[in-house]
């Protein structure tokens, strides 16, 4: 992430830049608490909301770390390009609802 910040400077504007660097810093956060606190799930939780704030990280930062996923219009990864066992997924299979009712929970 450093290193595509000095590369793409000049061709971000700079509240591109200021975001970028502060979702970078939260991630920096995320992984300190992975490494020294793991279990704790609370403090992962809200960095893990705080990070939301800066939106999607870098296109291409994203293609280094999944290869072959692909981007809509708007940046966002197309779940079906994880293959057909992700396009004719039922719902009602997951483990955290049935009907349609499926809540995000964290437990």
């Amino acid at each position: 992430f450093p290193k595509w910040l000095v590369e793409h400077k000049a061709e971000l504007s700079e509240e591109e830049y200021q975001r970028y660097g502060r979702q970078y810093q939260c991630f920096q956060r995320i992984v300190e608490v992975y490494e020294n606190d793991p279990d704790n799930f609370a403090r992962l939780s809200e960095l893990m909301q705080d990070i939301q704030e800066y939106g999607q990280p870098p296109t291409e930062l994203i293609r280094e770390l999944a290869p072959g996923l692909e981007f809509d219009e708007r940046g966002m990864p197309k779940m079906d390009a994880f293959g057909s066992n992700m396009a004719g997924m039922d719902p009602n299979s997951l483990p955290f609802g049935k009907d349609g009712d499926a809540q995000c929970c964290m437990m």
